[in-house]
This record gives structure tokens, C-alpha cells and sequence, in this order.
């Protein structure tokens, strides 16, 4: 009797957020890494309230083991985020977001705070910038102290991103993002430092479905200096 009234009660809570959405969306996408060449999914959902209230939530997925070149079988979870963030208009140019979103796996959660600065530069281009600060803490039976550069233990990386986006009149629309990261683990080429660069091309179907592709820049592994292309491409719905 107790759960059903818990369920009943969780039921009517959300039902009643969806109620005061604004807008809401839902985004599938996959991703094919060159080198590594693993396979990855993701399913991502969202609504905004009326008060500039926004709720994400972010489902992960891969192929299960290390096997290469291997898309949509035998596919495990791999971790799930949730994202809460507020929109605050400063002005009709100025927009601040702050966020924090919880990112768990079966190994650690990380806690993500953020802080974004967006600004409207023409009705076509508008840019934006953002730092977050993720904090990472490992499953107590997993850390090991022992290895170094908190290889095998809590983490911290201060991140910094920049986006460009242009959306022309017509149903395309582009944006880059350039993101720094300065962690204080060894990361990517021996450094506690890493960068990714990610391009993103949209084509608004109609005012609900809009498919995408991204092009990214990123790392291989932590310990050399090689490079590798992140393809993606994935479709966002948009409702309300």
C-alpha cells in the first residue's frame, strides 16, 4: 500500500512539472570514435518551465566489452546524468545560466557545477561561454591511493568551453565548441591538461524534428599525443 502511494505521488509530481512546461525535447544520438572505433549511444530528454526552470535527464549506452567496429548489439548501460539549470534573461542579449548535474556509473558520481554567460550578438549569431567545475568520487572499493596522479582515486577537472552558434534564415544551422580542461590527473599526452574542438551541423525538418551531425576533436588516450575524429549523428524532437 505504501509503494503504491509513493508511485501515485511521484506520478502526480511529474505529471504535474510537465504540465508547467514551456518547452521539451527529446535527443537520440550515436557516436563512432576513429581510432578507438567503439560504438556509443545516448538518449537525452528535457523540459523548461515557464520560471526558466530546466530539467535534463541523459540515458548512455555502448557495446559491452572492447569490442571494435561493434554497433547496437549486445549494448550495456554506461552511466546516466541528470541535469538541473536555470535560465536567468538579464537582457534581450544577455542570458546567465547556472547548472549542476549529477553523472553516475557503476565505478564513481561526478558533480558538475556550472556557470554559463550567453550573449546574442546579431538575431543570427549569438556565443556563449561556461565554466564548470566536475568533481569526481570514486566507488570507496575502488580507490586505490597508491597510484599516482589520483589515477586510482577522487578527481577534479576545472573545464572551459566556448560556443559559437549561427543559424542563418532557412533550416540550417550551425555552432563550434572549443572546450579546455585542467585537471589534476594526468589526462592526455603525460599533462593534467586536454583540450576537444566539436562542429555541429542541424537541418530543422519542420518545427518538431531536427536531424544533426557533429565532428569532434579529441584525445586517444592519456599517456601520447594522438588525435582522433568523433563522429555523431542523432536526431532531436521537440514538443510543447
Amino acid at each position: 500500500m505504501k509503494k503504491t502511494l509513493v508511485i501515485l505521488s511521484l506520478a502526480s509530481l511529474f505529471t504535474s512539472v510537465i504540465a508547467q512546461a514551456d518547452t521539451g525535447y527529446i535527443n537520440v544520438r550515436h557516436q563512432y570514435a576513429e581510432k578507438s572505433r567503439m560504438h556509443a549511444d545516448r538518449a537525452k530528454f528535457g523540459i523548461r518551465l515557464d520560471s526558466g526552470l530546466g530539467l535534463e535527464g541523459e540515458l548512455k549506452y555502448k557495446t559491452a566489452g572492447d569490442r571494435q567496429d561493434v554497433a547496437f548489439d549486445n549494448t550495456v548501460g554506461s552511466g546516466h546524468e541528470f541535469t538541473v539549470n536555470y535560465q536567468h534573461k538579464i537582457n534581450d542579449r544577455w542570458m546567465l545560466t547556472p547548472s549542476l548535474a549529477l553523472d553516475s556509473d557503476e565505478e564513481s558520481t561526478t558533480y558538475k557545477l556550472g556557470l554559463r554567460l550567453g550573449y546574442r550578438v546579431t538575431k543570427e549569431l549569438s556565443i556563449a561561454g561556461r565554466y564548470r567545475l566536475d568533481s569526481a568520487k570514486l566507488d570507496r572499493d575502488k580507490i586505490d591511493r597508491d597510484v599516482p596522479h589520483n589515477g586510482q582515486d577522487d578527481q577534479t577537472v576545472n573545464r572551459y568551453d566556448i560556443y559559437i552558434n549561427y543559424g542563418p534564415q532557412g533550416p540550417w544551422a550551425y555552432e563550434y565548441q572549443l572546450t579546455y580542461f585542467d585537471a589534476d590527473y594526468i589526462r592526455y599526452n603525460g599533462g593534467t591538461d586536454d583540450y576537444e574542438q566539436n562542429a555541429v551541423v542541424k537541418y530543422q525538418w519542420d518545427k518538431r524534428w531536427a536531424p544533426f551531425f557533429e565532428v569532434g576533436d579529441i584525445k586517444v588516450n592519456s599517456v601520447d599525443s594522438d588525435r582522433q575524429l568523433r563522429l555523431r549523428v542523432g536526431v532531436k524532437y521537440s514538443f510543447f
